[in-house]
């Protein structure tokens, strides 16, 4: 069973809080009304068996409050209050707690959020849970789109993350993007990180409007420095790095096709790229187009790497999927 069936047939198990206004997955932060006040709050568990972040302590640190924060900022909330859970490894425990509060506190400083509390534990390896919340704007930012015609619009550079991964390098630094989420508050349609990669967030997107079709255009793509000659001495199109499941935690955004270009050149100077459009009613799905305009339908999720049996499976159903969709490079 994949994640997105267990968290359904978990969440069926509870009563719905009548404070709650977003639906399951309606968004990457729940919206609830605290105090006459609606607020964006959201929780993350990050392990290195699972999730493969790595490097110093104090740069984990900083990538660990930046992947939590990350689900606020796509719903263009502004964070304020964060408590963690932290699970020190048995070895050199204080050393490591020393570098990754170091880190976490120049991420949150930077974020204009506080440290509230949490609690601490100790076992082999480490464990992070990171809560944070803060006020939601008038018009939280969902997944949910309107019908219409939209263009899509990425922060960042892409598949840095899975090369590292690939390479067994440490994991890169996430970029903080406050700015840029509050560039989409009043004009984005919708947002998602790319926690689980790009194909990960296209597919969410695609399960919540089903009526959609989605195309990216690859030569557009803002590969990160370095990708796109590892896939050529792999053999692969640079689009492999898209599927992988180590995400960058950058923001897939929507905007309105008809978004005046003052506002769209905005977005643009916050540092976001148009990577394609969406639109409903026009042969719905997840669609890549290649050089020379011939396009690949992605029919199912990308691999999930929780599923796979080993770290070099997943790599080689992830490099199999790629052929099938991109081909090989010349």
């Amino acid at each position: 069973m994949n994640e997105y069936d267990l968290i359904t047939r978990l969440a069926a198990r509870f009563p719905r809080s009548p404070r709650q206004s977003n639906a399951l997955f309606g968004s990457d932060a729940e919206v609830l009304n605290i105090g006459g006040r609606r607020w964006c709050l959201t929780m993350d568990e990050f392990s290195p068996e699972e999730d493969h972040f790595s490097g110093a302590p104090e740069a984990l640190g900083w990538n660990l409050a930046v992947a939590t924060l990350s689900d606020l900022l796509a719903c263009g909330a502004e964070p304020e209050l964060f408590m963690q859970a932290l699970v020190l490894p048995e070895r050199g425990g204080e050393g490591f707690a020393k570098g990754l509060s170091a880190g976490l506190r120049k991420a949150l400083a930077a974020a204009g959020c506080s440290l509230c509390g949490g609690d601490l534990g100790r076992a082999e390896t480490w464990r992070y849970t990171g809560f944070a919340m803060g006020p939601a704007p008038r018009r939280p930012i969902g997944h949910d789109l309107p019908p219409g015609d939209y263009t899509l619009w990425v922060t960042g550079r892409l598949g840095d993350a899975n090369l590292a991964a690939l390479r067994g390098l440490p994991t890169p630094r996430f970029e903080l993007r406050l700015p840029e989420s509050r560039a989409l508050r009043g004009r984005a349609a919708a947002c998602v990180d790319t926690s689980g990669g790009l194909a990960d967030a296209m597919w969410l997107l695609l399960r919540r409007n089903p009526r959609f079709r989605f195309e990216i255009d690859l030569s557009a793509v803002p590969f990160a420095p370095g990708v796109e000659s590892a896939a050529a001495r792999a053999g692969l199109h640079p689009g492999a790095f898209l599927l992988g499941g180590a995400g960058e935690y950058e923001l897939l955004f929507a905007l309105p096709a008809g978004l005046g270009a003052a506002a769209a050149g905005k977005v643009r100077r916050a540092g976001a790229t148009l990577v394609g459009w969406a639109a409903a009613g026009r042969k719905p799905g997840i669609y890549f187009a290649a050089s020379g305009g011939a396009l690949a339908q992605m029919k199912a999720p990308p691999p999930c790497p929780r599923s796979a049996g080993s770290l070099e499976s997943y790599i080689r159903e992830t490099a199999a999927v790629s052929k099938r969709l991109f081909g090989s490079p010349a």
